[in-house]
């Protein structure tokens, strides 16, 4: 792209600096480039995005260019990209502005990395010979004064982090200390999906400098992501048939306490508030302690290899012993899914694959257990994670940031790191076409409706994935129809990787049909395996068939699983909602870009690796669809249906044995209202209830703070704003939906 300004001759003078006549050139094309990206992003954007960025992006951008954002902008006032009146329309406008400005940041931030690290490759492929010059300038001058930039980040993070310990009054822990409060309960936390911090202890050769180095969550772990990335997914790949690791490689959870999961990459905080909140109370480090964990695993490779749950039980058991008082236990996101395992496991015998506490332990040990946005029946993004590799954040990615990005770290790539960790098998919706297959959730007015996804049509379950291209396809929203698809290998590297009949045959049989339910996505996936079939360990561990028996293979669904006999626990349901959120998804087959680009079909041709891609082209605001997406209300990562249902109906029923001893469960809502800061650019707030945000949000801090020193407890009782009652009724009286005895 340079090449438009100035030959790439004179890109070095003399004395090996980089060239005055360079520098011009590259400040014309990143000012003509960032005023481009600027007018493409928001002539998509929504009605209230759009009058925003009239009046913060005009200052950016040149006088001819403002006219033209002016322009666009007002175009897009015609259309939004969500539905917003579809969705809870209080504070929309508020969180529309954090979100864009938040989005510039990161944007901009990624935009310069990705174009350093990757501008020497594509150099190399657009015939630039001589690409060494520019290495050595990115050794000698860029990667410098990035990693000094990292310092200055991680710098001003550290004062931020300064700034809240200094202004005690922001802080809820501050407020209810002077009021009386005092540490009580003895804390466990359990982080969720990603947030702890990952350690290389034995690798291949390509692996061995980073001896104890975090692949993952923290600086070094996002260096070697972006210069070495075929050794980091060697590493960070679990093996697919046994599910723990390859061979010659050991990559552990950091075992540093709080540090493991307190700030995400050194600047992104996740439980760093929340545990400074408690240290206002009175709790410390011989009061409560963080369980950091291999987040890749499934459940049951956690405790064969690591013994995680064997450590939590005796660290429970410690701190019951020594405080005198029964435990409370506070887990994120998948960490809600894994205390529900742990207790199915350490009320089980030994001979039951179980811990062997006895069926009292629970109840002996644990005073409350607080879920702070629980993915209780999993997550819809998680399915296209495993089917192609993608989901909302990967298909939003425009410009040269969603080229740069595909094609060095592409679909088939994350796919297949995916499927062999077992983790996001067990996020996978659970309940079947019983609760998803309801479609509750989705929007039920008639001008937000979506008929071919429509809860009032019963005679097949709502589905999750809609193929548009294939034969029996009804009418999808800008979609041409392709017929009498045959899948076809020519043995190259791009096919399907094992590329025989048996495989295609499943492939072809899954996409034939337009409509796929939950149940039959996860049929698919179990028979499919990423070409692994059965064989894939992640799958012969979940079952998502209920049984005669409760098996170890069903702990992790709570549908099947009861919760244990525990009279005198309580269930804490705490999440935001009023966020757009995943909830179902348009697909396409695969046929590579060649055939896109000449307008061609999938007859005949050859798939892809992944061999279904989503349908970018599907775009529907009335339906709350936006890139082949539709969205339904949660928290930006869970649905509200996931993170509430069993809360306020599934565990409330006797009639489905799910909660055979009574236990209370109180639930408590928290919508959504974010607010830029300047302090805190890259969060919503301190009324954000953004899935991670939550971890941070002031009233979810004030009443975990309230259930663990026992103070004020009455006020913290059952709220609910969202329509999740609604969305249970809905399940109940649908004649495929509600949970039946188990």
């Amino acid at each position: 792209e340079y090449r438009k300004y100035i030959p790439w001759g004179p890109i070095m003078d003399g004395n090996g600096k980089i060239a005055s006549e360079a520098v011009a050139a590259a400040k014309i094309y990143d000012r003509k480039r960032e005023e481009s990206q600027i007018i493409t992003e928001i002539s998509g954007m929504n009605r209230c995005e759009s009058s925003v960025s009239l009046t913060d992006s005009s200052s950016l951008l040149s006088d001819e260019s403002s006219v033209e954002i002016k322009q666009s902008a007002s175009n897009a006032l015609e259309s939004c990209s969500i539905r917003t009146e579809c969705l809870p329309k209080k504070e929309v406008h508020q969180a529309q502005v954090s979100m864009y400005r938040r989005s510039i940041i990161i944007s901009a931030t990624l935009a310069f990395i990705c174009q350093m690290l990757a501008t020497p490759h594509l150099l190399q492929s657009a015939g630039v010979t001589e690409t060494h010059l520019f290495e050595d300038f990115l050794d000698k001058h860029i990667r410098p004064n990035l990693e000094h930039g990292w310092d200055r980040l991680n710098a001003s993070v550290s004062m931020t982090s300064m700034a809240y310990s200094a202004n005690e009054e922001k802080r809820p822990g501050y407020k209810i200390a002077k009021k009386g409060a005092g540490a009580k309960y003895p804390i466990v936390m359990v982080p969720g999906y990603i947030t702890s911090k990952l350690e290389l202890w034995s690798g291949e050769q390509c692996g061995r400098k980073y001896f104890r180095q975090s692949l993952w969550g923290s600086l070094s772990g996002a260096h070697t992501f972006f210069t070495d990335l075929d050794c980091w997914m060697k590493h960070l790949q679990l093996d697919p048939i046994t599910g723990s690791d390859p061979p010659n490689i050991r990559v552990r959870a950091a075992q540093s306490g709080f540090e493991a999961a307190d700030y995400f990459m050194s600047t992104f905080w996740v439980w760093a508030k929340l545990i400074e909140n408690f240290a206002d109370v009175g709790y410390d480090a011989s009061s409560m302690t963080l369980m950091s964990y291999d987040w890749r695993l499934a459940f049951p490779i956690l405790e064969e290899r690591d013994g995680f749950l064997t450590k939590l039980r005796f660290t429970i058991e410690a701190l019951h012993k020594s405080r005198g008082e029964k435990v409370v236990l506070v887990a994120h996101s998948m960490g809600s899914s894994l205390v529900l395992y742990f207790f199915a496991w350490v009320t089980r015998d030994v001979h039951e694959s179980g811990g062997g506490g006895g069926s009292d332990w629970v109840e002996k040990h644990i005073h409350s257990f607080v879920s702070l946005a629980g993915t209780f029946l999993g997550t819809a993004k998680s399915t296209p994670a495993l089917l192609s590799g993608e989901m909302k954040d990967t298909v939003s990615l425009l410009g040269p940031i969603g080229t740069v990005t595909e094609r060095y770290f592409g679909r088939k790539r994350r796919k297949d790191l995916a499927n062999t960790w077992g983790s996001v098998w067990s996020m996978l919706p659970k309940g079947g076409d019983a609760i998803w297959g309801a479609g509750a959730d989705i929007t039920q007015n008639d001008e937000c409706l979506s008929p071919d996804i429509s809860p009032l049509h019963y005679k097949e379950p709502s589905p999750i994935i809609s193929f548009t291209d294939s034969p029996s396809a009804s009418d999808h929203p800008q979609t041409e129809h392709n017929h009498h698809t045959s899948l076809v290998s020519d043995g190259s590297s791009k096919t399907i990787h094992l590329g025989t009949q048996h495989f295609q045959q499943i492939i072809h049989n899954f996409s034939s049909k337009a409509n796929r339910s939950i149940d039959s996505v996860i049929d698919f996936l179990e028979h499919w395996g990423n070409g692994y079939g059965p064989s894939l360990s992640a799958a012969k561990l979940h079952s998502f068939r209920k049984k005669d028996e409760v098996t170890s293979d069903l702990w992790h669904d709570p549908t099947a699983t009861p919760l244990p006999d525990a009279p005198s626990l309580k269930m804490y349901c705490l999440y935001g909602f009023g966020i757009p959120t995943e909830r179902a998804y348009y697909y396409k087959k695969n046929c590579g870009e060649s055939t896109e680009q000449d307008g061609g079909d999938c007859d005949n041709a050859t798939l892809h690796d992944p061999p279904f891609t989503i349908d970018v082209s599907i775009n529907d605001a009335s339906r709350n669809i936006k890139k082949g997406v539709l969205f339904a209300d949660g928290d930006g990562s869970v649905p509200v249906l996931s993170t509430g249902y069993m809360c306020v109906d599934g565990w409330s029923k006797k009639s489905n044995g799910l909660n055979p001893s009574g236990i209370e469960i109180i639930t408590r809502e928290y919508r959504d209202r974010q607010e830029f800061q300047v302090d805190d650019p890259m969060r919503g707030g301190p009324g954000s209830g953004h899935h991670v945000d939550i971890l941070g949000n002031v009233n979810t801090m004030e009443d975990v703070l309230k259930i663990v020193t026992d103070f004020e407890l009455d006020t913290v009782s059952t709220h609910i704003e969202s329509d999740i009652l609604n969305i249970a009724g809905r399940i109940q009286t649908h004649p495929l939906g509600g949970l039946t005895a188990s």
